[in-house]
């Protein structure tokens, strides 16, 4: 599976019905661009490309860990855009993809994913084993959970982690204040500038290093109670990570087309 290019491994996910014989990988289907948008606001290219980078940047630190010897857990992966893409270094078995929304998990087993799904409440724990986890990661889900779950969910990570195991998690950084920043200096009729504070204050509160939640829910399962937009800043990770069952915690600010910052957790 390795010799074949960043490229090419892109395009097969694109066209994956071109490309499932000629690679031999079972590269799931892809869902309507209608699905796609309702749960990214992408579609098609755009909406892989972002998937794509965040995979090459995990990928370029995967745990100092034989890659045979441990699970990857993708977690709130919705219908498996990013898992998909780990089909060419891992086998399926060993890939697991977990989100408490039913919709995200009927819609994924409807593209024949080859690895495991697993419908989860929103609250830990999950049916794995302490231990069992190599590299966890969660795209645009930390940038919406309440303290409290965050909290939680970290520390229930450190626990299925195998010793030396990465945990990646994206949350809401200054490129989004910037961007909600333009949306209200041109007046633009967003439904997020109706309930959120102004861009201004969550610019000062960010740079305070305070923990930001605003509830707004996201229908079915997300509800307001734990789930809205959310700020975490480095100062307020850096102070807590040993206390939650971590070694090492890293910091990378946006980066290509992922809009989101990434905090790197060892166990």
């Amino acid at each position: 599976m390795e010799q074949i290019s960043n490229d090419e491994w892109f395009e097969a996910n694109i066209h994956p019905d071109l490309y499932r014989q000629k690679l031999g990988i079972q590269i799931p289907g892809l869902p309507p661009d209608e699905v796609q948008l309702g749960f990214t606001g992408r579609q098609g290219r755009a909406n892989l490309q972002l998937a794509f980078d965040f995979y090459k940047f995990v990928l370029a630190r995967l745990p100092d860990l034989a890659i045979d010897k441990y699970d990857v857990l993708d977690f709130g992966g919705g219908w498996g855009r990013i898992l998909r893409f780990f089909l060419r270094e891992f086998q399926a078995e060993r890939l697991i993809m977990v989100d408490c929304m039913t919709q995200a998990v009927e819609c994924a087993r409807g593209l024949n994913s080859p690895f495991n799904i697993i419908h989860s409440n929103v609250n830990p724990p999950l049916p794995l084993k302490e231990g069992s986890i190599g590299l966890c990661y969660a795209f645009s889900v930390f940038s919406h959970l309440a303290e409290q779950q965050c909290c939680d969910w970290l520390r229930y990570f450190a626990s299925l982690l195998a010793p030396g195991g990465k945990l990646f998690v994206t949350t809401r950084g200054k490129s989004q204040i910037d961007y909600l920043a333009a949306l209200a200096q041109a007046g633009s009729p967003i439904p997020l500038l109706d309930w959120l504070p102004s861009p201004d204050i969550i610019r000062e509160e960010y740079e305070k290093g305070v923990f930001q939640f605003y509830p707004g829910g996201g229908g079915g399962e997300l509800t307001n109670d734990f789930f809205g937009e959310t700020w975490i800043p480095r100062k307020w990770l850096e102070e807590r990570y040993v206390s939650l069952g971590f070694r090492t915690c890293e910091y990378y600010p946006e980066f290509e087309t992922v809009d989101q910052c990434v905090f790197i957790l060892e166990k």
